[in-house]
């Protein structure tokens, strides 16, 4: 019996937003969160006074470029105000009162404003910051602590951090701005460790732009902290994680190290920018946001719940104002020197003073759950408008170390393992009613960036869908990795830490045997932004809005997801047989004990399936079980059940195009239709054919076709109309996709592998299989390997089937035959083979370069009788076509590919001419592999 492990996706609602705007000069008041809205949080601020700080002393009538930390170039535009002491409206400095400027410039991230010529103490200074594209009046906002005072009077001009001489500031080493307000992470390297670090500009919009990245064995703020951990070698008893298998695709490998209680995870994305990952108990609720930190939960609407329903958000002011139509002032990310000057924040006091409740504005009414992401009514959804796009402005966009620090370089080796998961990136909150909770809400994060051989890896915490904040941001947080490792390679980026299992610090989640709710994202990548609905940047204040490696939104589509997961899930796969097949949560439950259960039993005579369903604690609720061709809930064929008021079971076919409620399917391709409910436990069975002949509505399995699986518990329904409503606790898919064929079927493997040969140069001969060094080389390749190779069970034929260029790419082809509950192992022992050789350089005459490898497994395919074995040739050799005996059919054949690629370094304009060259490269590639003939190999 087949037992599928609890890894799994969540599915449903999209994680969809994450950072957007906080104020940097004058600071935002605590917490500087940039996630505060008129939806969620209580004006006139989302976050109340008195947390923490002193209020920033400014001079009357002087002239002030305010400034904002942006993170997603919302549509609509801002409006700067002065609020008195109880929160009211005193003066408008950005233009008409009521009205937006800026609304054309959806990247501005600063103003220049007039102060009023007068006194103005415990006032507040209000950024709006409108999101039109979810509704004409949801707002944005963030606020600043002030005192407005006449010239000379206590204005610290240099905000404590440098010295006023000759009419302007003299700023402290890292700080910078007319008032010496910003501050970077370092000047130059060596304010990072100097030699165990490089100080990198990310060329960002907001501070700190230049950032301390470190080499392999270092880690901390300045790279001051010493690890063992040099080297990643994903062959080194990983579990592995597809988190998307979609170019651009994104891993997870993990594994516990026991001996001292510490998960270890490697995350290997395709890109150049952050990757993330994070987590937090399941089964939390926005009552999490209330407890930490508790002090600001004042700030949050309802105590933190969510609103119930979704309305138009009302903001203050009683009508939609129109855009300024006079000329706006140009933005400037930081302030230039200005005759009068630009007063700053005193020091930050470390005493907390006494906390005061901001009184909540009469003006604004009560608003609801945030729309999801549609074109605001009556206004048509514009294209995704990206800017020009010139590779050598992204180069430099990744190429500005300041300083002398070079990277070293480190070889990581990375052959596949067993998928355990995949995910097309789909979130959902968790919850009911008031309790809903979004997927980054209260959530342990763990964020690096990688710069060749450089890294720069944190330890984060979110309260919301605010910008992730360090943990030493937080009250009593500290950084808890204990070792981290990042690097670039091949177009992928990878980032490893280490953590205890345990933690006691509020800014952290201890990892236990439980499922965890997992989510996980990428930066954006350089002009191929992605924005639901879409934003235009072409003509903005940056049109290149999203910097490598800047900390801002992720995107929609692949560059997101969540899934439920349990890191210390020890238990095992069965593969006994391909014809039956369970799926459990716990896995280790006994029967009823099970939260939930299914289990499945092929019937060859009858070529139909009966499936057996039941789920703990669903009186009044539903469960279902689902089937998808992808980890996708859109277009996926459904059966759900229940036991009605009258005690009567229902099951019924569905079906569900998308993030809808699944419809009944006009044909109903179920039969056997039986259930029950005891102590809440609920049972449905039920029996289909693999295949219904329903090719619209129900997905089918096949020898040749295996499908995902969702497991889904309900919410409510209605007995009469047989609507249901939407699934109470997110439901789980299978880790792998499930094959239910005939009992003892067996399978034909073929193996694709690439090796590179760095002691040859590559040239045009190496391409014609006729010439007398295609054929010397496929000899030295056929010799070193094959004698390998064959001496592992099933082996059935060998053949070098042609080289490429990068020094010189040398593709193999392995064929084996093997029952079909071996595919693994057949997968692992050439992996391990292929790996054992490049590693070791026992390759005769062949030198390798063994720094880079991905594994990839395609499809599965099936034969009723043993193929016979194959002659092995290459594929430029000409086949007799009535000759079957050294062929495999297409329906014969399962591919595994191996890619053992150099990670080699350049220098700088080479990597810029690498960069002109790859999208030509990567085509020419694609379109190889679109043409290969796998009837050719064997």
């Amino acid at each position: 019996m087949m037992i599928i492990t609890s890894v799994v996706l969540l599915v449903a609602l999209t994680w969809t937003v994450d950072c957007h705007v906080r104020l940097t000069w004058p600071p935002a008041r605590t917490y500087s969160l940039d996630f505060l809205d008129n939806v969620r949080t209580v004006g006139p601020c989302g976050m109340p006074k008195g947390l923490g700080g002193q209020p920033t002393t400014l001079e009357a009538g002087s002239t002030q470029t305010v400034t904002w930390h942006l993170g997603y170039p919302h549509r609509g535009g801002i409006r700067i105000e002065i609020l008195n002491s109880t929160g009211n409206v005193l003066h408008t400095l950005s233009g008409i009162p009521n009205n937006w400027t800026l609304a054309n410039d959806t990247t501005a991230q600063s103003y220049t404003v007039q102060l009023p010529n007068e006194e103005c103490q415990n006032c507040t200074v209000r950024l709006l910051r409108q999101a039109r594209e979810w509704s004409g009046s949801y707002t944005f906002w963030s606020c600043a602590d002030v005192n407005i005072l006449p010239a000379g009077q206590n204005v610290s001009y240099c905000s404590g951090n440098g010295m006023w001489m000759n009419n302007k500031c003299h700023c402290k080493r890292l700080y910078s701005g007319d008032a010496c307000q910003y501050k970077d992470e370092c000047i130059d390297s060596s304010d990072c460790g100097g030699k165990w670090g490089s100080c990198v500009d990310i060329a960002g919009t907001s501070y700190p732009k230049k950032q301390c990245f470190c080499k392999a064995g270092y880690m901390g703020p300045k790279c001051q902290t010493v690890t063992t951990w040099k080297s990643i070698d994903l062959t080194a008893g990983y579990k592995k994680v597809i988190l998307s298998s979609a170019k651009p695709d994104y891993e997870m490998y993990y594994k516990v190290i026991n001996n001292t209680q510490e998960i270890e995870v490697v995350l290997k994305a395709m890109g150049s920018s952050y990757v993330a990952v994070g987590w937090r108990p399941r089964g939390a609720t926005s009552t999490c946001q209330e407890m930490y930190p508790r002090d600001a939960a004042r700030g949050l609407r309802g105590g933190g719940a969510e609103p119930e329903s979704e309305s138009e958000v009302k903001s203050e002011g009683t009508s939609e104002p129109k855009a300024e139509s006079t000329a706006e002032p140009e933005s400037t990310a930081e302030p230039e020197s200005s005759a009068k000057p630009e007063s700053t924040a005193k020091a930050e006091s470390t005493a907390k003073p006494e906390s005061t409740a901001e009184p909540e504005s009469t003006a604004e009414p009560e608003s609801t759950a945030e729309p999801e992401s549609t074109a605001e009514p009556g206004a048509s959804a514009e294209p995704e408008t990206n800017p020009t796009c010139d590779p050598d402005r992204h180069m430099n966009f990744r190429n500005l170390v300041v300083g002398t620090a070079e990277p070293e370089p480190e070889g990581a080796s990375e052959p596949e393992t067993e998928s355990e998961s995949e995910s097309e990136g789909e979130g959902e909150g968790e919850g009911e009613g008031r309790g809903l909770i979004h997927p980054m809400d209260c959530t342990d994060m763990i964020i690096g960036m990688a710069r060749g051989n450089l890294h720069r890896i944190r330890d984060y915490y979110t309260r919301d869908r605010s910008t992730p904040q360090e943990d030493e941001f937080w009250p009593n947080g500290q950084n808890s990795l204990t070792a981290v490792l990042g690097y670039e390679e091949g177009g992928y980026t990878y980032i490893g830490f280490r953590r205890k299992l345990s933690s006691s610090d509020n800014a952290d989640h201890s990892i236990s045997n439980s499922l965890l709710n997992l989510i996980w994202a990428r930066g954006q990548e350089y002009c191929n932004y992605r924005h639901n609905p879409p934003i235009t940047l072409g003509n903005t204040t940056e049109p290149h809005f999203y910097k490598p490696d800047e900390l801002k939104y992720h995107g929609h589509g692949a560059q997101r997801g969540a899934l439920a997961f349990n890191f210390l899930d020890e238990s095992k796969p069965d593969f006994s047989g391909p014809c039956t097949g369970e799926y459990k949560n716990p896995s280790s439950c006994v029967d009823l004990e099970c939260d939930y259960k299914a289990t499945w039993q092929y019937r060859e005579s009858t070529d139909d399936i009966k499936f057996n369903v039941q789920a703990a604690n669903t009186n009044n609720k539903w469960i279902g079980i689902g089937f998808s061709k992808d980890a996708a809930m859109a277009n996926s064929d459904i059966v759900v059940g229940w036991m009605t008021s009258s005690g009567q079971i229902s099951i019924t076919d569905r079906y569900v195009t998308g993030k809808v409620m699944p419809t009944i399917d006009e044909n109903q391709d179920i039969t056997d239709l039986e259930g029950s409910q005891i102590n809440g436990v609920t049972k449905i069975s039920f029996t289909r054919k693999r295949n219904t002949g329903d090719a619209n509505k129900d997905d089918a399995f096949s020898d040749t076709q295996c499908l995902r699986l969702f497991y889904a518990i309900g919410g409510g329904y209605n007995d009469t109309t047989k609507v249901i409503t939407k699934h109470a606790s997110t439901p789980v898919i299978s880790s792998q996709s499930i094959c239910i064929m005939r009992c003892g079927a067996r399978v034909v493997v073929l193996v694709t592998a690439r090796i590179r040969l760095t002691n040859y140069n590559h040239s045009l001969a190496y391409e014609n299989s006729e010439s007398a060094e295609y054929q010397a080389l496929e000899t030295h390749v056929t010799n070193t390997f094959k004698p390998k190779l064959q001496v592992l069970p099933g082996f059935k034929t060998f053949a070098v089937t042609g080289f490429r260029a990068g020094s010189i790419i040398a593709e193999m082809a392995v064929g084996f035959e093997a029952d079909s509950s071996k595919m693994d192992a057949v997968q692992q022992a050439v992996n391990a083979t292929v790996w054992q050789a490049v590693r070791s350089q026992n390759t005769g005459p062949l030198t390798l370069d063994s720094t880079y490898a991905i594994v990839e497994t395609a499809k599965m395919k099936t034969t009723t009788t043993p193929p016979t074995t194959p002659t092995p040739t290459t594929t430029n050799t000409p086949k007799d076509e009535n000759n079957n005996q050294d062929k495999l059919t297409e329906e014969e054949i399962i591919i595994i590919t191996i890619s053992a690629v150099a990670g080699a370094l350049f220098i700088v304009m080479i990597l810029i001419l690498m960069c002109k060259m790859i999208e030509s490269h990567k085509t020419t590639t694609e379109n190889k592999k679109a043409t290969y003939n796998l009837n050719q190999v064997l």
